[in-house]
C-alpha cells in the first residue's frame, strides 16, 4: 500500500547541470523519450549517491524497451535486403 508520499529525483547531465524530478514516473517519462542518456547521473532525494541513469535499477526494464525500436528496424532492414536479393535472384534465373 502506498503511503501517497513522492520521492524527488535529482539528475545531473554530464556539463553538471541539474534538474529536479518531482517523480518516478516523470524520471521514468524522461528516460523513455530519450531526454535522458545511460550516462547521465540520478539520485533519490534520500540519497547522496549518484549513480548512472543506464544502471539505475528503478529503470532497468526502459533501457531493454528503448533498444527495441532499433532490434526492430534492423530486422526490417535485413527481410528487406533479402527480399531484394531474392527478387534478383529469381529474375536473373529466368532470363
Amino acid at each position: 500500500m502506498s503511503s501517497g508520499v513522492r520521492v524527488r529525483y535529482f539528475i545531473k547531465n554530464q556539463e553538471g547541470q541539474e534538474l529536479a524530478c518531482p517523480s518516478l514516473a516523470d524520471l521514468h517519462a524522461l528516460y523513455a523519450q530519450g531526454f535522458l542518456t545511460d550516462d547521465d547521473l540520478v539520485r533519490p532525494e534520500s540519497s547522496q549517491r549518484w549513480c548512472p541513469v543506464g544502471s539505475f535499477p528503478a529503470l532497468r526494464g526502459v533501457r531493454a524497451h528503448r533498444a527495441e525500436p532499433n532490434r526492430m528496424a534492423l530486422v526490417l532492414v535485413a527481410a528487406l535486403v533479402l527480399a531484394l536479393a531474392v527478387g534478383v535472384l529469381v529474375r536473373g534465373g529466368f532470363r
